[in-house]
């Protein structure tokens, strides 16, 4: 079974990431890097929210309308719709809401600082992938016919990964997750050009 960090950077091409640069309003190469910070940040935090069983069970019921992979498959489609991207970052923005909570700007602010998106063009690029990551969590879910149990073993899966791939820049990035306020987590040492988590899945 494909990683959901492999299904997603899959589908993320060059194209694709210059589609996306001109929604945010930044460079291919400030996409590129923020992105891949971006979703391993929104799979903690989903792993995160899941560690119980409510947490699970309602992260579940959730990923029941992600099931088909469809968007991932037609993202190119779906981005140069007139409507498309603007649908999706509003779905996008309540998924940050709700697995982020009081830490959604925070956390916008700090990535574009980092990668000279701003915290608009950061937070726009978020609400784009967050719904990404659950449709690539709704199919994984669906192909495998997981139950609650089942789903929460993927998202450790995930994180065992993630952390192999690149464990200083994971423990960074629950370190923010971690922190109260606004934490003084410096973004830039988890973007650092090729020894960050860009090297580590677009470059492999």
């Amino acid at each position: 079974m494909s990683g959901i960090m492999d299904m997603i950077t899959q589908q993320l091409g060059g194209s694709m990431m210059q589609q996306m640069a001109q929604k945010v309003g930044g460079n291919s190469e400030g996409v590129q890097r923020a992105t891949a910070a971006a979703i391993p940040m929104i799979l903690a935090a989903i792993k995160r929210n899941a560690g119980s069983r409510q947490g699970a069970e309602s992260l579940a019921n959730a990923l029941n309308k992600h099931t088909d992979g469809n968007m991932l498959d037609n993202l190119g489609s779906l981005l140069g719709q007139s409507g498309g991207s603007s649908s999706m970052m509003q779905e996008g923005g309540k998924i940050l809401g709700h697995v982020f909570g009081g830490k959604q700007n925070n956390m916008a602010q700090q990535l574009g600082r980092a990668t000279g998106l701003g915290g608009k063009g950061a937070g726009d690029l978020m609400s784009m992938l967050a719904p990404m990551v659950m449709g690539a969590l709704g199919k994984a879910k669906a192909q495998n016919n997981m139950g609650v149990s089942g789903l929460q073993d993927l998202l450790n899966q995930e994180h065992q990964t993630i952390q192999k791939r690149q464990p200083k820049q994971l423990g960074m990035i629950e370190g923010m997750l971690d922190a109260d306020g606004d934490g003084d987590v410096d973004m830039s040492d988890i973007l650092k050009k090729g020894s960050g988590l860009l090297g580590g899945f677009f470059n492999r």
